[in-house]
């Protein structure tokens, strides 16, 4: 199986978990961290970007140049994930978990932007990116919970803000019902500033000090980062020591839990009423949920999994690192990808190479078919003859016969010419075996007589009469066959040739020739008169 890695996209921190799969039943993972920090040259450092993916309106550096939001998120993805494979081979595929609240086209650029990114830096690898409820989901089933399936409310509570969506999974695949709701007014950072707070109010002198002052900045700064520190640290423990360094004296604060959770109880109770909406909004029912799972770092809170349970009555389920839980479940993802997609390779087919003959292959004809393509053309050079000859011998006779009606009577023209004009047409003989052709004639009258015998080894010869038939004449003698035996059968002298298949010839219509208009020659008179006497005309 092939490594997954998954990333998910959090305001002020993105978290990259690596699975790599040892064998079919074990998995080892890491998880790697980075702020969402972008420094592009020693005086262009960007922060708060993931917000503004989508966004037309750039972030712009100190120099004025713009930079999209979207851009600046696929320069940390990529560098992150140069730093969570390290010297591991880069893998097949990688499934990013993006905020449930963006929208398609805050998706849509960071595709484009990461896609741009990886061919600039000449590492291209196939991406998928998810919502960060589905990436839960994904998790949640992959992490020995039984019952995985059903209604799920994804409490996703981050450093900026809280995401509540409902979720429901059936044979593994998940699916957002309704909408997320988004919330900027409870999150993690919320929680600091509230402990910073407190935590001044217990300063005698802090009324005195110059909040404007750098070093009071800086000494602020500082405290805020000591506060979410012992936030965090009160998850596990009941009690912490929090130091404060600011301007005019130094001092260690105890802080136990229950002060904190006096502080976030309100935050945390405007949470559940939203959960109350998400659900009311998707048509659920607290009945209907199977759990609620907690991620993002602040749901660690044990306050939060308190109220909701208390309020909701359904199961927490909660990861041992909930800031990384979207990002398990997107390496997960990839995982399976990728080992989709090797065990889709290893099912092919290898093409299997065809033997190469030493001898080349003759295509055998059948020989029926051979003969009947053969009479077939017979046939038909036959009938293209016999057409020919028929419009030949029409067109000459009435070429003829229009010769004879413009031609005057010669009264010296020979009787014999005169009484009769038949005419003959050459027979062809037939070979033994074959059938006779029958001839085709012409006669005055435009029609056409076909004449002839059709008994083998026989010629016939068809004659046109003046008035227009045709009389067969005596069939010619027969060739000279073998002398016949003494005492034989004279029925048996000649011997008998078997003739094959009947030959039928195509009957050919009846053609009639086109009558020619008379022309009338002008008549010229016997003599011609010439005047007697030829005028004189006087000269001068």
């Amino acid at each position: 199986m092939e490594a997954g890695l998954g990333i998910g996209i959090g305001s002020t921190t993105l978290v990259a978990v690596v699975d790599n799969p040892d064998d079919a039943a074990t998995i080892s993972r890491r998880t790697v961290r980075s702020e969402c920090v972008v420094q592009l040259d020693p005086s262009s450092v960007f922060t708060d970007f993931v917000e503004r993916v989508g966004d037309p309106v750039p972030l712009f550096a100190a120099d004025g140049t713009p930079h999209r939001g979207e851009d600046l998120t696929a320069v940390a993805v990529t560098t992150l994930m140069r730093d969570a494979l390290a010297d591991q081979d880069r893998p097949s595929h990688v499934v990013i978990a993006h905020p449930a609240w963006w929208s398609r086209h805050a998706v849509s650029a960071l595709e484009k932007s990461l896609s741009t990114r990886m061919i600039h830096d000449n590492t291209p690898v196939d991406t998928t990116l998810v919502a960060e409820p589905i990436a839960v989901a994904d998790w949640l089933r992959t992490s020995g919970h039984p019952d995985s399936d059903g209604l799920t409310v994804v409490f996703d509570l981050g450093a900026r803000s809280l995401d509540v969506t409902v979720v429901t999974t059936t044979g593994g695949s998940a699916t957002i019902v309704g909408k997320s709701l988004h919330s900027d007014d409870i999150g993690g950072d919320e929680f600091d500033h509230l402990v910073t707070r407190h935590l001044l109010t217990e300063l005698d002198h802090y009324a005195q000090i110059d909040t404007s002052a750098p070093e009071t900045l800086d000494a602020l700064t500082a405290l805020r980062g000591h506060a979410r520190e012992a936030k965090e640290t009160l998850s596990f423990e009941t009690e912490t020591v929090v130091h404060v360094d600011l301007p005019g004296g130094s001092h260690n604060l105890r802080l136990v839990r229950s002060e904190l959770e006096d502080l976030l109880r309100p935050a945390i109770t405007r949470s559940v009423a939203l959960v109350h909406e998400v659900m009311r909004s998707a048509g659920v029912e607290s009945n209907d949920v199977s759990h609620v799972v907690l991620a993002g770092g602040s749901s660690s809170i044990p306050l939060v999994a308190e109220l909701l349970s208390s309020e909701l009555r359904v199961p927490m389920i909660a990861a041992p690192d909930p800031q990384s839980c979207a990002a398990a479940g997107a390496a997960t993802r990839a995982t399976e990808i990728g080992s989709t997609e090797t065990a889709v390779k290893q099912t092919l087919p290898k093409p299997v190479p065809v033997p190469a003959f030493s001898t080349p292959i003759v295509v055998v004809s059948d020989p029926e078919a051979t003969s009947a393509a053969r009479r077939s053309s017979r046939v038909g050079i036959v009938a293209a003859v016999v057409g020919a000859c028929v419009i030949l011998a029409a067109g000459g006779l009435g070429i003829g016969t229009a010769v004879d009606k413009i031609k005057p009577a010669s009264s010296s023209a020979d009787p014999s010419i005169e009484s009769s004009t038949s005419a003959t047409t050459s027979n062809a003989t037939a070979p033994s075996g074959t059938e006779a052709v029958a001839d085709a004639v012409p006669s005055t009258g435009g029609a056409v007589a076909i004449t002839g015998s059709l008994a083998p080894g026989t010629r016939s010869v068809g004659v046109a009469t003046t008035a227009g038939t045709v009389a067969p004449a005596a069939p010619a003698a027969a060739e000279p066959t073998a002398a016949a035996q003494p005492g034989s059968d004279p029925t048996n002298s000649q011997q008998t040739v078997d003739a094959g298949p009947p030959f039928q010839i195509p009957q050919v219509p009846a053609f009639e020739v086109p009558q020619l208009p008379v022309v009338v020659a002008p008549q010229l008179p016997d003599q011609l008169t010439l005047p007697t006497a030829i005028p004189r005309f006087p000269v001068g």
